[in-house]
């Protein structure tokens, strides 16, 4: 796999980052509700942390927002530039990493998970599907949301590799797989209330996405009045 054109899958990729980066969770929680969503739950600027301490109607329309605009947008301007699918694959990466690891929040940011699933929407629709309902049926069937968003994204390059996508989309489904935990593992604060060793803290992060057992008490915290966010 070669890039015919690599400038204009560099400057894709620049777009993309700065696509991504834009705080929609942040921007909605401040204008709607005065608050600075990084404090609250689980400090991550997504629509899941806007649900709970905004409303579900504005995590409804930051969701949306993310998926569409942030995820499938630039992949398929990209396309419709001529872009070929490595140059596409490589611009919807820079945009999950914008989202989150955001220029505008000092590179904090989301989880990625509505960018990752507009992207694939635009690059591999039958996995992006997939990737979709398996998170959303554990969710709903489980009300576990960490736990079975962990297994649709593992399941990622399974998905790819059973519709038939081509090896780039492969390949790309293992990268944001590679972000998804990293993101996992790293993005948390410390929260000094958690009484778990290191190592079970990093299981429950791998695991749950947070740095406890139990969800009730990760959800619901007030602000945060720590210096993990500098």
């Amino acid at each position: 796999m070669q890039l015919q054109d690599p400038a204009t899958a560099i400057i894709g990729m620049v777009i993309g980052y700065l696509v991504g980066s834009i705080p929609t969770a942040y921007i909605v929680a401040r204008w709607r509700s005065g608050i600075d969503i990084r404090d609250y739950g689980s400090r991550n600027v997504g629509a899941a942390n806007v649900t709970q301490h905004v409303g579900r109607l504005h995590g409804v329309l930051v969701g949306v927002f993310d998926i569409l605009a942030k995820g499938v947008s630039p992949v398929l301007v990209a396309r419709f530039g001529g872009v070929e699918t490595e140059g596409q694959a490589l611009v919807g990466l820079a945009t999950v990493l914008g989202h989150n690891w955001s220029i505008y929040l000092r590179f904090n940011g989301g989880r990625g998970l509505t960018v990752v699933l507009g992207s694939l929407l635009a690059l591999a629709l039958k996995a992006g599907v997939a990737f979709f309902f398996v998170g959303f049926l554990g969710w709903a069937i489980f009300r576990s949301p960490g736990l079975w968003t962990g297994i649709s994204a593992l399941l990622l390059p399974v998905w790819a590799i059973i519709f038939g996508e081509p090896t780039v989309v492969i390949l790309y489904t293992v990268a944001l797989l590679a972000i998804l935990i990293v993101k996992r593992l790293l993005s948390n604060p410390e929260d000094e209330s958690s009484k778990l060793k290191i190592k079970n803290k990093f299981i429950a992060r791998l695991l749950y996405d947070r740095d406890t057992m139990g969800k009730g008490d990760w959800v619901t915290r007030g602000p945060h009045r720590g210096e993990w966010r500098n």
